[in-house]
Formats: structure tokens, sequence, C-alpha cells
């Protein structure tokens, strides 16, 4: 089953119309994973589209891009699964605001997760059913998120004044 689901994702890598990079990990128990990078993100519906029926997608990731791809600011993971094959498809964001087109209409399981990453990173997702905030109230600036104090900050300064020194400061408060 697993060298019928490779046979359809190297097929399938095949068919994009911009070009695709794919590469075979495994794991110490023999479990294998492939690894598709899409030239261009336009393919992204077509690639999420015949995918199917055998593919689902299980969750989407957003990361900081790597060194080498100066022109973006993340890369979007998208986690498959076809009959016990892992693959994972990544994109680059593209525009002046990073930008994804959405595949909720092939995969509802992509409603959420793509809501979420528009809203924890800023990234456009075009064409999305349902573009509410998933979160946050309509009002509230999606900036909100990065003026929060991180748990790593407030764990950090969990024995010490730095935290409550720095929530009184912004407050304008003496301590």
């Amino acid at each position: 089953m697993i060298n019928t689901m490779k046979q359809r994702v190297i097929e399938l890598v095949d068919t994009m119309p911009n070009g695709a990079e794919l590469s075979w990990t495994d794991d110490l128990k023999e479990n294998q994973y492939g690894w598709v990078t899409l030239k261009n993100v336009a393919d992204l519906p077509l690639f999420a589209e015949k995918i199917l029926p055998e593919g689902r997608l299980v969750t989407i990731s957003a990361c900081n891009a790597k060194a080498e791809d100066a022109k973006a600011f993340h890369e979007v993971c998208y986690h498959f699964v076809m009959k016990g094959l892992s693959v994972t498809v990544t994109v680059l964001p593209t525009g002046v605001e990073p930008t994804v087109p959405s595949i909720t209409q092939w995969h509802k399981s992509a409603d959420w997760t793509e809501r979420e990453m528009a809203e924890s990173y800023g990234i456009t997702v075009t064409d999305h059913p349902n573009p509410r905030p998933l979160f946050l109230h309509e009002t509230v600036q999606s900036e909100a998120i990065e003026r929060l104090v991180p748990l790593s900050t407030m764990t950090n300064s969990a024995s010490t004044n730095a935290l409550w020194e720095k929530i009184m400061g912004e407050k304008g408060e003496e301590n």
C-alpha cells in the first residue's frame, strides 16, 4: 500500500504546473515520509484537490523560513496522510503581505488552522469561506497578540520584580 501511495505522490508532483521538489526519508522503524516543496504557492489548491481521495489533511503549521529563503518571512507546511504515508507540502507565502490560497474547499479540516495562521502569523489566506478571526474579537487588531507578555517572559520573571516592573512601567505607574 505504501509503495502505491508513494507512486501517487510522484505522479502528483509531476503534474504541478510550476514544478515541485520531492524527497523521501524514513525513520528507525522504516516509516516513510514524503517532503514536497512547491515552487509556486499558486499550485497549492491543485495539489490539495488532487491528493484526494486517498489523502487527508492532518494540520497546517507556519514557521520561520529557512535562511536561504531571504525573500520570505514564513513558510507554511501542510501535513497530509495518505493511507499510512505522511506527506508534508511546503510553500512560501507570496506578495507584499504574505499570502496563501485556502484549501478548505477540499479539506474541511483546514478551516480553523488557516484562520489561526492568519490571526497568529499575519498570513493572508485568500478565498477562505469563513475568514473571521478564530480567537480574537473582530474589533481587536491581530497585532494585539504581539503586545501581550509572552509566557516565557512571565515564567522567567516569576521570582523577580521584572514582570511586575514591565507591566506597571507600561501603565506609567511607579512601583
